[in-house]
């Protein structure tokens, strides 16, 4: 399977190692486009809260720590398939992984959580994230 795409540049792509450059710092420059993007629309950067410039300042730097830990989330949980791309965005992944209805339940002296049929994403990503080694 092939996939195409064009960038139109003033850039010198004479050589394939300038051509190959410049193409990987166009594609970052996505990633960052698609994090602010989500940040505006999963994490309320769009609406800042104040007339004051500190509260909005502490409102910006909490939208972007969303967004950053919604990134590495989707990496140590195997989401993107270590890709860095195919991301959900915040306001997906909060409704099918953080906002989930379920019961906590006690049985036997154990807590067990039951979900809704279906919702497995949860599990995945809890057992990826529990073969994610530990750092000391």
């Amino acid at each position: 399977m092939w996939a195409y795409s064009f960038i139109v540049t003033n850039l010198d792509v004479s050589t394939p190692q300038q051509a190959r450059a410049v193409e990987a710092w166009y594609r970052h420059c996505t990633d960052i486009e698609d994090r602010i993007r989500d940040a505006k629309h999963g994490a309320a950067l769009r609406h800042l809260p104040s007339g004051h410039t500190a509260v909005n300042t502490a409102w910006m730097w909490g939208a972007l720590l969303a967004v950053n830990l919604s990134a590495w989330l989707h990496e140590l949980g195997g989401l993107d398939n270590g890709q860095g791309r195919r991301r959900a965005h915040l306001g997906r992944l909060r409704r099918e992984l953080i906002c989930i209805p379920g019961r906590v339940t006690y049985h036997a002296r154990r807590i067990n959580l039951r979900r809704p049929p279906g919702m497995t994403l949860l599990a995945e990503v809890l057992a990826r994230l529990r073969k994610v080694p530990a750092t000391a």
